[in-house]
């Protein structure tokens, strides 16, 4: 058992208070942050406002990064980085690109062993919030190129919490989302932007940033769906 927090989406500026739960979750007045920006192939601009983010809800948080794109580490490496976080913030960006490489990296057992020692919070947006559920549902087939893409379902690999997971709940690209999940049996997890799920060693919630911004558990019983507002 251990913490993690999904943010459905949204700036770094507008999801600031769901960071500032972030940095309460993880117990530490100065977290230590480590940002994996793989899904966005290690651009510098999300790493950038990672750690403004962090810095306007914490005093003084340090940040570093493991950007296994850019970067070639030993497993010392990685292992020493992720033993010296007690925050780990995954990107945006392409869902399944993200996997491949980790899985290539044996970055997941990583950070499954993260999780259960209980030793950093996971956490992430978007695509770096649908890595820690069972099933996701990715448009890393928008980065194709291809303009008769859609939405659908994945299974990442790490498995933290039964669910099926969509980000950016309410947006055009989503709207497949209640349908996609029926017949698998699972609850679904919908988060529009500036929502979060937080897991804490078995307890779990939902914050909002606004009013505006909702999060939904959505259930088929008999085939009926059956979708109720958390936040």
């Amino acid at each position: 058992m251990g913490r993690f927090a999904a943010i459905g989406g949204g700036t770094f500026e507008e999801t600031d208070p769901l960071q500032k739960e972030i940095v309460r979750l993880s117990g530490k007045e100065v977290p230590n942050v480590l940002f994996i920006g793989t899904a966005a192939e290690d651009s510098t601009n999300p790493l950038t406002s990672c750690k403004k983010s962090f810095k306007r809800v914490a005093p003084g948080p340090v940040v570093r990064k493991l950007s296994i794109i850019r970067n070639v580490y030993t497993e010392a490496e990685v292992d020493a980085l992720l033993d010296w976080a007690d925050v780990v913030y995954v990107g945006g960006g392409n869902t399944e690109f993200m996997l491949k490489k980790w899985r290539e990296y044996g970055l997941i057992p990583k950070l499954k062993r993260v999780f259960e020692e209980d030793s950093a919070v996971l956490s992430g947006m978007s695509a770096g919030a649908i890595c820690w559920f069972t099933d996701g549902f990715t448009d890393s087939e928008s980065f194709s190129g291809k303009d008769d893409w859609a939405c659908k379902l994945i299974r990442p690999g790490i498995d933290l919490y039964p669910a099926v997971f969509c980000p950016h709940y309410g947006a055009w690209e989503r709207k497949g989302f209640d349908e996609a999940i029926r017949g698998l049996g699972k609850k679904g997890i919908a988060l529009e932007d500036g929502t979060g799920f937080f897991f804490d060693n078995g307890k779990e919630y939902y914050v909002s940033v606004s009013e505006d911004a909702h999060a939904y558990e959505l259930t088929y019983e008999q085939d009926v769906l059956k979708k109720t507002v958390m936040c």
